[in-house]
Order: C-alpha cells, then structure tokens, then sequence
C-alpha cells in the first residue's frame, strides 16, 4: 500500500470503458459491458475534482472495503495555513520561467522540474492555480502570485495529461482478454515506466468505484455470483470488475517491488498484505538466514554446512522503514495529508517493525547482534531525541 513518493497529483473524474471479465480457468472473458461512468467515488459528478494524492494516499489504497487510496484534501488544505515557500522553492520558480518562452516550452519546464518539487510547492501552485481558476484575488502582500498561477495552471494541465495516459493504460489492460497476455502487458508498463503515480491514481479510483458498486448487490445476487463462472448481466459483471482490477493492482505492486531496492520492496509487500500470518511468513522468509542446500540431478536437497545471509538484509529494512517515516511527515507538513492520517501511516510502519523484530528474534536468538543492530537502527525513527528531527518535521 505504500509508494516510496510524496507527489501530489490532481486527479480528474475519469470514466474509463470497462469490460466484465470472468476469472475462472485462467482467462479473462469479456460480456463486452462498457462502463463509463464517472469514477469519483462514490458520488458520479461529472467535471475536474481536485484531490491531493499522497504518501498518505499511497499507503491506503487496499482494495478492502476500508479502502483510504484517494483522499479528498482540498478542503482541508485550504484551511490550514500555507506553508511559507523556501529559497530552494522559488529557485525551482525562477528556473521554469526562464526557459518558458510560450505555453509549450512551459509545461515542458514544468514536466522537467516536478521530480525535483518539494510537495510543499506542488500544493502551493495546485491551490494558487485553483484560485485562479474560481475568479479569487491573491494576496497583495505576495509580489509574484502571478508566477505561481502561470506556473499553477501549467502544472495542472500537466498532471491532467498524465491522468489521461494512465486511463488509457488501464484500459488497454482491461482489453487484454486473458491472464497471461495481462501479466505480459502490465510487465512490458513496467519495463516502460509507464506505472506512475497517475496510473496508480486512475486504477485507485475505479477499484473503489467497483468496491461501491459490489456493495450495493442484494444477497439474492450474491448468492447468483456464486453460481456463476461467466458473467450473464450487469450485476454479476460487478464483481469480476473488482476482482480484475485487484488483480491487476496486485501485479503492477509485484511488477514495482522489482525496481526498487529489496528493503523497499519488501516494506511494500508487507504493508498491503492485510493478513498477520502471511507477514510473518514473509519476515521470517525474507529477513531470516538461507538454507544452505544443493540439488542434486535427481531433485534430492542435499544440506550443506552453515546458511546463506538472508534475503533481505535488516539494515535496508531499517532504512526503508526511515525514508516511508520522513515522507510520511514531509507530505503532512506541506499539507497533504491530516495529523490523524499521517499518524495512522506512521503506526502502520511502526507494527511492521514490531513483527519484524519478533522474525529476527526468531531467526537469529533474543539475545543476538543482529536483533540489537535492529532495535539500535529503528530507535532513531519512532523515537528521535530531538522535536526538530527528521522523523517528526519531514524533509
């Protein structure tokens, strides 16, 4: 459930032409059911919403009914007092408008420098650009509320390019007609970094929409999906929409976890895995020493002296779990995210480290070296000496 990426993206109402898909034997059967309704959950409003998409979204967009992946924080920001933009900030400012000599060469600079906006400046723009757009007057004290507007509104129609591409991504998946050809399609997305925050956002909104959607069903069409293997009407392809795009929402996780660093991907893995068991299956698998074995030609293990290091080393777990804490608090001091959200995350990650210690302390003994490096690593993190540190203030 966590994306290592504070960024804040303005999420329009996309309606995406979907198909009913039946899971059974392995392939996908479509009943040729096009969907398109607006998905902004649950209201169908037609129009442009703006919703903050961030750590906070990112850590909570399960595919359970309890399901928090897009949060509608635009009332809320607006409320809190605008975080005062840094010198860094403004340079970013001064640098896009240098090189914009007309609108195209702006929302080219704007596409260039995003990777490197705090998300402080993100949301400043986002609301300076809102503003603009409802006819507001900007602060008279603020020289250069223009720029910010100019820039705002650049970086709206980018993010609303990216959400269109990621629509039309998920819906080339959707068209893929099998589980094979799906996986090869969301794995060449991948290979391509075409799994960005937009497409995650788009694919959020319709599981939610589906989520909604599975909920309203009579216990007599409940009971009619259980009988069923191939969707025959509207109701039944409900609930195979949902499990599809769970489904396709699982692969595109696995596809990331790959890309990243092994603490990373694991945290990842650990954190949209909802059932206790299967995480400490998983913390002792990975996080635990290798058996030493060698297969033999007939398929016999044959054992060998000692054991392997582990999969993933704590020490990357450790670091992993620090950098998920700062954005978590960085995203929350810009305001994209609430105080009881982003502590919601942070004890998220917190119950985490508590089963994986509980994993080395399995694996390597109470009293072992690598048990101490653990808890000496993560103190740092949820208890720092200091009110101005990192782990509480953000970056």
């Amino acid at each position: 459930r966590f994306a290592a990426a504070a960024t804040i993206a303005a999420l329009a109402a996309i309606a995406v032409p979907t198909e009913s898909f039946s899971l059974g034997s392995g392939s996908l059967r479509a009943t040729a059911r096009h969907d398109t309704r607006c998905v902004s959950f649950p209201a169908h409003v037609a129009g442009v919403h703006t919703i903050l998409h961030s750590a906070a979204a990112d850590v909570n967009d399960s595919t359970d009914a309890s399901s928090k992946s897009v949060e509608d924080t635009t009332e809320g920001s607006n409320k809190k007092a605008e975080e005062v933009l840094t010198d860094a900030d403004w340079m970013i400012v001064d640098q896009i408008l240098a090189g914009a000599d007309d609108d195209a060469a702006l929302e080219g600079m704007v596409t260039a420098a995003i990777p490197s906006m705090h998300p402080r400046l993100v949301l400043r723009l986002r609301s300076e650009a809102a503003k603009a757009e409802s006819g507001e007057e900007g602060d008279n004290e603020e020289e250069r509320i223009a720029d910010l507007r100019k820039i705002g509104a650049a970086l709206t129609s980018v993010f609303d390019e990216r959400l269109k591409g990621g629509r039309d991504l998920l819906a080339e998946f959707l068209k893929s007609g099998e589980v094979r050809k799906l996986d090869g399609a969301i794995g060449k997305a991948s290979r391509g970094g075409k799994l960005d925050m937009a497409f995650f956002t788009v694919l959020n909104m319709n599981i939610r929409d589906a989520q909604y959607e599975a909920s309203q069903l009579s216990e007599e069409e409940r009971a009619k999906l259980a009988e069923v293997t191939v969707p025959t009407d509207d109701s039944s392809g409900v609930a195979d929409r949902l499990q599809i795009l769970q489904h396709i929402y699982t692969r595109c996780q696995e596809e990331l976890e790959k890309s990243v660093s092994p603490g990373a991907g694991l945290l990842n893995k650990l954190l949209r895995t909802d059932d206790i068991n299967i995480r400490a299956n998983q913390l002792r698998h990975y996080l635990g020493p290798q058996p030493n074995v060698v297969v033999t030609p007939d398929g016999k293990e044959v054992p060998l002296e000692g054991n392997k290091e582990a999969l993933v080393p704590s020490s990357e777990l450790i670091e992993a779990i620090g950098t998920a804490i700062k954005q978590i608090r960085t995203v929350e001091k810009a305001g994209g995210a609430d105080v009881s959200t982003a502590a919601g995350l942070v004890e998220s990650c917190r119950q985490v480290a508590i089963e994986a210690r509980m994993a080395i302390g399995e694996a390597y003994g109470v009293d072992s070296d690598e048990l101490k490096d653990f808890e000496n690593g993560l103190q740092p993190v949820f208890r720092p000496d200091s009110g101005s540190s990192e782990y509480i203030k953000g970056d």
